[in-house]
């Protein structure tokens, strides 16, 4: 079965758009392809209500926030979702499920872990150079406002949508001046929003980046 489809059909597909559209496919992907050649576009100048955001983002070195996550089927089918997300620059996340089951991934900048309590369960990535997603960089502050290309402008839905250094394309939702949601869309229609709640910007404790297996589970080394 193509692993895109098994992605779209079973837990597996909410855990890769969870960690926003490519950090955990690596817990089901195969290597990725030589990257496809992709025409330059025109970008606009971005407005001062999405700039103040960025820098915001990118002067805080970090935040907690809890979500809300909503995947748009292209059949027409919906699923909801919610947890806990720490980030903390460089490269360290901890992106917690809860509802409608708790799953947990935490990554020191090295390693990504996978925890899955119910299935008493363990995938660890240990090598993650090769994944790190447009769409962390910039949840991480490591993306400068000249990485940020506005392609679309809604300004009075306080909406952009933009491309994210050489490819990524997402809506970004401000309000109050913060950033207030992520939106994609994958090749087969599928739409993921995830939307941040409550968030603090602040550098989360890094002993919440540290991940011992519980006693008792499988751990599952991936390549």
């Amino acid at each position: 079965m193509n692993p895109v489809y098994a992605m779209l059909h079973g837990r597996t597909w909410v855990l890769a758009a969870g960690l926003l559209f490519g950090i955990v496919s690596a817990f089901a992907m195969p290597a990725a392809a030589a990257p496809e050649l992709i025409p330059v576009e025109v970008s606009l100048p971005l407005p001062e209500e999405l700039s103040s955001v960025l820098r915001n983002l990118k002067d805080a070195h970090g935040f907690s926030a809890t979500f809300q996550q909503s995947l748009q089927f292209s059949d027409g089918s919906r699923q909801q979702y919610r947890g806990e997300l720490d980030v903390l620059p460089p490269g360290r996340f901890r992106w917690r499920y809860i509802e409608p089951f708790e799953q947990l991934f935490i990554s020191d900048g090295f390693s990504i872990w996978h925890y899955e309590p119910d299935l008493m369960q363990v995938s660890v990535l240990e090598e993650m150079r090769d994944v790190d997603p447009a769409v962390m960089q910039l949840l991480s502050g490591r993306l400068g406002l000249a990485d940020v290309h506005l392609l679309e402008a809604q300004a009075s839905e306080h909406r952009y949508y933009v491309r994210l250094a050489a490819a990524t394309k997402v809506w970004l939702g401000v309000r109050g001046g913060r950033l207030d949601y992520i939106e994609g869309q994958d090749a087969l229609g599928n739409t993921n929003r995830i939307s941040l709640l409550d968030m603090h910007l602040q550098a989360p404790d890094a002993g919440l980046f540290v991940f011992v297996p519980p006693a008792g589970v499988d751990v599952v080394p991936l390549r």
